[in-house]
């Protein structure tokens, strides 16, 4: 009879283990995939950023942005601080949003 709650208990501890190890490797695991362009603030060219890139990865707008197509499977926030942590906006997966000034000069995804 131990040795089966021994079994038991150890059963229980690796899928315990398994379960835990899982769910943090796919926390942040995912990148966003597809397009993600906007129009820049202080010149009217449209510009592309690299995308895929990871999840809460914080990445220059440079010039700023008027407005952003968000053309990928993740929803986009749109900051005006390098640290991105100043909300400016967000843009929804497959979405367009219009923005104002102080324009959003950085970008989260995830």
């Amino acid at each position: 009879m131990r040795a089966l709650n021994r079994i038991g208990r150890a059963t229980l501890a690796i899928g315990a283990a398994a379960a835990l190890v899982t769910g943090l490797s796919t926390s942040n695991a995912q990148a966003a995939t597809g397009t993600f362009f906007y129009t820049r603030a202080d010149n009217g060219h449209e510009t592309t950023l690299n995308v895929p890139t990871p999840n809460g990865t914080c990445i220059a707008v440079s010039g700023g942005a008027r407005d952003a197509h968000n053309d990928t499977d993740t929803d986009a926030t749109m900051y005006t601080n390098s640290t991105c942590t100043v909300f400016a906006g967000f843009v929804g997966s497959r979405n367009f949003e219009t923005f104002s000034s102080p324009f959003p000069t950085f970008v989260k995804f995830g």
